[in-house]
């Protein structure tokens, strides 16, 4: 019988270094092990621990049996090195559930434990993924998350990553390192206000949405649901502007490609586009045009029978662009 409960999604992400977060399994125990009986990581994964002992085997068989009941566990490979885990938790703290009466509530719990990799802003990253997954992947409505006052490195993690603090407890720790716990959160409303792309009404231009070139090959049907949250198909004005580029004499979506499904269901023949102006690897770009060429993606609408779960999404497009050969 396995302890520890495992699931079936996989996220990929990362910028300068390839992320994986792949299902904890039975399997990596062997990796907890070693990383739980280090003192100094427990000391920073473990509010109660005073960084003088670790956990045995034992304990973390128990600990992770449990937990994984209730969350959704994932281990961290950094260019495929394993470097700790991170945890999708259903909240476990009743005073923190009754904040949100009738909401999805979720923690996110993480622990590195190959510290050659600590202060390297992986963190942020993955904690970037996790927050993705939960609101795209889990339609979750609230991530609350907690620190001690001593893990300014944690709490700058999570601002980051859009959470706000909420709330200052007083440790109920008989240990020393702390002498606060800091609450944070982040709302789904939150969360997809971050996302939106607000651009001078100067720089919009009404373009014909058959004539953008796609350069993605699928759509998530988690983005899509809460795009669709903001989306009124009587408003143009409130549309988002899709960036585009010129490549090869194609007007490219640098982004966008959902809003520009939303805007196909909903009937428009025409949607704001901006020209994109950042510095872009535009040779990742016409590989992903080929890729469309192949799959006879040459407009948005073709992408509207492409409608993905996220996991698959994930799976099906992150993934792919991660084994690029460039």
């Amino acid at each position: 019988m396995s302890i520890i409960k495992t699931h079936d999604v996989t996220l990929y992400g990362g910028n300068d270094i390839d992320i994986i977060l792949q299902p904890l399994c039975d399997d990596h125990l062997p990796l907890l092990y070693k990383w739980n009986a280090d003192p100094e990581v427990v000391y920073w994964a473990d509010t109660d621990s005073d960084g003088t002992q670790g956990f045995g085997e034992q304990s973390v068989r128990g600990i992770y049996g449990s937990v994984s009941q209730n969350a959704i566990c994932f281990l961290i490979e950094a260019n495929k090195i394993p470097i700790g885990d991170v945890w999708l938790q259903n909240m476990n703290i009743p005073e923190v559930s009754k904040m949100y009466p009738d909401l999805d509530v979720r923690r996110i719990d993480v622990s590195v434990g190959e510290k050659e990799y600590w202060g390297k802003g992986i963190g942020t990253q993955f904690i970037g993924m996790m927050v993705d997954f939960a609101f795209y992947g889990e339609n979750v409505d609230v991530l609350h998350c907690f620190v001690g006052d001593h893990n300014i490195r944690s709490a700058r993690t999570l601002i980051k990553n859009g959470f706000r603090e909420v709330m200052r407890k007083e440790s109920e720790s008989d240990k020393t390192k702390e002498k606060e716990e800091i609450h944070f959160a982040l709302t789904k409303q939150e969360f997809i206000e971050r996302r939106r792309v607000r651009i001078p009404p100067d720089k919009k231009i009404m373009f014909p949405l058959t004539n953008l070139q796609p350069s993605q090959l699928c759509i998530s049907a988690g983005k899509l649901r809460l795009i669709m949250e903001w989306f009124n198909p009587a408003d143009i004005e409130s549309f988002d502007p899709i960036p585009v580029k010129l490549l090869d004499n194609k007007i490219l979506m640098t982004d966008g490609h959902t809003r520009a499904i939303a805007a196909h269901l909903a009937g428009w023949e025409n949607v704001p586009i901006y020209w994109d102006e950042a510095e872009l690897y535009m040779r990742a770009y016409a590989i992903d045009i080929k890729w469309c060429d192949e799959e006879n993606i040459r407009s948005p609408i073709d992408l509207a029978g492409r409608i993905v779960p996220h996991k698959d999404y994930e799976r099906l497009w992150r993934k792919r662009c991660m084994e690029m050969a460039l």
